[in-house]
This record gives C-alpha cells, structure tokens and sequence, in this order.
C-alpha cells in the first residue's frame, strides 16, 4: 500500500481457489483489486491545479439537434467549476482551428461566458489539429505543480490533417510523453469510435459517450469533477507468472507484458482487473509456491516527473493431490468473469447491430441478461451486476420498440463493452442514469 497526501492506493490479489492439483496443468484466475481511500486529513489538503486545454469540434454537423450550443453550456459549466487559480484554454476547429482563448484563469470566467457563447459552427473536421494546437497551448504554458489535462469533444469523422486511429493515436502517444492526460468525448451517432476511443486509450485518459446533445453538460460536468479527485495517474498494472506459472490473459487489454493500462485512480473508487494463468507443478502435497509477481505504478498528478509511485505483492497457491479441493470458485471472481464475458458479448452486439441483424442483436442481448443474472445475487459491491442488467434491459426494449437509432445503439454498445472492461465503479456510476 501506498500513501500520499490524498488517498492511500492498495492492491489485492484474490485467486479462484487457492488451491492447484499436482501433476496437471491448471487453468487459474486471479482478480484484482485497486482500492483508493481518502485519508481523514485531505479535507485540508488543496487539490492538485489544473492545466486544461478544452478542444471543441465547432464543424458543421455540430449544429443538428443544437449539439454546439450544449456544448457551450458545458463549457460555461466547466469553467463555473474550476477554481480560480486553476488555467484553462479554449480551442475550436473545424477545417481551420482556432485559438478561442488561452491561458485564462478561473477568476476570469465572466469575461470568457461571452467569447464562448459567440462561436459558431463551421466545416470539416480537423481533429488532430485541434488536438495539436490544445498539446502546444499545454507546452507553451507551463505551470509546474499543475495536472495538464486536455478534453476532446468531437460528433463527427476526421476529414481534414490526420484521419486514421492509428496516425492520430500515434500524434496522442506523442503529447501524452509530455505529461498531458486526454479524455475524449463522442457525441450522438456519426463520430469515429474507433479513433476516439484510441485518443483516450493513447492519452490514458478516458473516453465518454455521449449518446444526445442533452447529456453533453452533465456527463462533462461529471468528467471534470473526476479530474479534481485524481489521485495517481498513468497508472499501470504489470503481471508475471513464476515457478513455471504463466499469464495467458489480462481481460481487456490485448498486450499481456505491457500489461493493464489504467489511466487515472481517483479517491474513493475500487477498479478491478481479470487475469488468466496456467500452473503446473510435481512438489509434494501441501506445498505452498508464490505463482504471481504484480506491480502497480503510478504518477502523482502534481508531479509526472518525479519516481514513480509502486505498490508490489505476489500471489501463492498450494499445491495438492486432492482435485475436490481446486473445485469451488470464489464468487467474485465468478462475477467478475461474467462481466468481461458480458463486455465481449457487447462488442458481438454493436456488430450485430451494425450489420442490421438487429433481431440476433436482441436475442443475444437476452443472453447477456440472462449471464449477469446468474451472477446477481453474488453482487456485494455497490450493486454494478444489478445496474448493468438494467441498463441491457432498457436498450434492449428500445430496440425492440424502435426508440433508438441502428447507429446510435451500435454506438451505444460498443461503449458499454468499454465500460465493462474498465470496470471503474465511479466512471460506471456516470452513467446510472441510463438505467
């Protein structure tokens, strides 16, 4: 365990059983658990200032269903929220881009509502300059001690600088090597998912969706009182078997020796992380053998240079002749199964509905119900598996009765897939109002 100024960050480490049969090879899973708690002295401790680079999609689509005057709103939100001293800078693009406003401080929002509350939509969609010209404002002003955050918002595909998810997320890898953190924000049903959720993935951010103009205020409003609770950022979990025990999987993330990235960790949140692992051994009945070694690290967000933060455990099992005693299952890591599974049948779903087989998207989604179901009454953590069942339910009865567009549930899907994977009680909770 760790502890600074403002939380203390623990990991746990809860096998399936704990216990492998001797002579065989055992397929294993290990969930853990990331546990920040607010210390009982924060209350007087000043948050960490933030830097803040707003980069707003002011293109032409931004004006169906008033989506650009919702986002202004949010952006009077925003700047109603930030503290005086914290700095803040307005970027907006369409084909060109455009430096609203830069280095501004909080104690100067009544001069910005105005400036803010001028912009109007545009052309195309310029969104690595955007993103560009927000990492250079960053660069340009410095101010140490302060988290460098940037928010993306964006309804549309880039048509104009960079297009592909892979030379944008390539430009994002770049400024985030700098210290700056970037959350990206989707809105309604035409933008790239797969690039915007490779901003946040490349920024260690997080990636927002916002399925109508109407939610755009509340979910950036939630998403920058997440920022003032950030206790660790560019967190990440790296996991190695031993004495011949061998990760195979790390639910959610697809390179297993880089491990978990998991961006920010915020106080009072648990985050939880699936991994799979094969173990064998011939050592006599009863022999306890260390099978994982795991490592978080972290940055505190005031400082990205200095050392990073770690916190280091391993997990051991005993070996055993008797393969009665390898058979029950903890619950939590039944439950957790059962959510990476939903999360994999998500992204089936958004397919589905994609290639408009909409009725084998609803069959399916029957599935999920029915898996997470099974797993409900073992839920003791602040009833996720009860709120994910109701929010499948609800989109699966707006897609029987056509309440929703083929776009935007695909859209939908696919972001709940993400949200499942990250299984982050507090970005969770963001969207318990779907339900």
């Amino acid at each position: 365990m760790t502890t600074d100024q403002l939380a203390s960050v623990s990991v746990r480490c809860i096998p399936d059983n704990s216990h492998a049969v001797i002579g065989v090879m055992n397929a294993k899973r290990a969930r853990f658990e990331i546990e920040t708690k607010k210390n009982e002295n924060a209350a007087a401790t000043k948050r960490t200032p933030i830097n803040l680079a707003l980069v707003l999609d002011r293109s032409g689509s931004m004006k169906s269903n008033n989506k650009l005057e919702f986002a202004k709103q949010a952006i009077i939100s925003v700047l109603d929220l930030l503290h005086d001293d914290d700095v803040v800078h307005l970027v907006a693009y369409d084909d060109h881009v455009w430096n609203v406003f830069e280095d501004a401080h909080g104690a100067a929002r009544q001069v910005l509502y105005s400036v803010v509350r001028g912009l109007r939509t545009g052309g195309q969609t310029n969104l690595s300059g955007g993103i560009e010209a927000g990492a250079n404002l960053l660069e340009k002003y410095p101010y140490p001690g302060f988290s460098k955050r940037m928010f993306v918002l964006s309804d549309g595909l880039a048509n104009v600088g960079l297009k592909t998810k892979e030379e944008i997320m390539k430009a994002v890898t770049k400024y985030n090597e700098k210290g700056i953190i970037i959350d990206s924000f989707g809105v309604g049903e035409d933008f790239d998912e797969g690039i915007m959720k490779g901003i946040a993935e490349a920024g260690r951010g997080q990636f927002f969706f916002l399925e109508s103009a109407d939610v755009i205020v509340s979910l950036i409003t939630k998403a920058l009182q997440s920022v003032f609770d950030v206790c660790g950022t560019q967190t990440q979990l790296t996991i190695r078997g031993r004495n011949n025990a061998i990760v195979t999987k790390i639910w959610g993330h697809e390179n297993i020796a880089f491990g978990a990235n998991l961006g920010d960790l915020h106080v009072d949140n648990l985050r939880v992380i699936l991994c799979d692992f094969t173990v064998s051994g011939t050592m006599s009945d009863g022999t306890e053998i260390e099978v994982l070694d795991y490592q978080l690290k972290y940055q505190r967000p005031d400082d990205i240079d200095e050392e990073p933060m770690i916190v280091s455990g391993t997990l051991s099992i005993t070996f055993v002749h008797d393969a009665s005693l390898a058979e029950q299952i903890d619950p939590k890591i039944q439950t957790l199964h059962a959510v990476q599974m939903a999360a994999e049948m998500d992204d089936r779903i958004a397919q589905l509905i994609t290639d408009g087989k909409t009725d084998n998207a609803i069959t399916l989604i029957a599935e999920q119900i029915t898996l997470l179901q099974t797993v409900e009454h073992m839920d003791d953590e602040k009833n996720m598996i009860s709120m994910l069942i109701r929010m499948a339910e609800n989109m699966q009865k707006r897609l029987k009765d056509k309440a929703v567009s083929r776009k935007t549930a695909a859209k939908y899907y696919g972001h709940h897939g993400h949200m499942k994977k990250c299984y982050d009680h507090k970005y969770t909770g963001h969207y318990a109002d779907e339900d």
